[in-house]
């Protein structure tokens, strides 16, 4: 008997402690994959493989294979080609369309010119206006996509808009 409560006693005395490596260890994720959500790179070639290949560069629309609208996001050198080439104004801002930065600030609209952030931000499922068609796109890659817009969309070249 004696030795039954002594490992009753070892027991309860080892919990709480397993119970706080526990704890730590998934604050330190939770740290860490906030860390990594703002630390993503701005890239085209992170935009086209995290979130544009996923999202739109499926089977159904922006694929090779289907070319809705004569984009193609299921590669990185095809999702250049639609932006460059085929569709400039989806990362066009203020800047790129040659508007004036002061007016486009007052109005808070820089970001708003680029038409690949409309079909993401602005419509309605209903009625087929919001991409992607078949879930919304998380917060966390507008942000992303926004933010690689604002400053530059890395990876692209300048396009000349007609």
């Amino acid at each position: 008997m004696a030795r039954h409560s002594q490992s009753a006693r070892l027991v309860y005395r080892v919990q709480p402690v397993k119970y706080l490596w526990l704890g730590t260890l998934l604050i330190g994720a939770c740290d860490l994959a906030d860390k990594s959500a703002q630390d993503r790179p701005l890239t085209l070639e992170y935009v086209t493989e995290t979130i544009l290949k996923p999202s739109c560069g499926t089977a159904e629309c922006h694929s090779a294979m289907k070319a809705e609208k004569g984009d193609i996001f299921d590669s990185v050198a095809a999702a250049k080609q639609s932006i460059e080439v085929t569709h400039p104004d989806l990362v066009a801002t203020c800047a790129w369309l040659g508007k004036d930065l002061e007016t486009c600030a007052q109005n808070n609209d820089d970001i708003a010119s680029s038409y690949l952030m409309t079909v993401i931000t602005v419509g309605d499922y209903s009625d087929g206006n919001l991409m992607p068609l078949d879930q919304p796109m998380s917060n966390q890659n507008i942000l992303l996509l926004s933010r690689w817009i604002r400053e530059g969309a890395q990876g692209l070249d300048k396009p000349v808009l007609q």
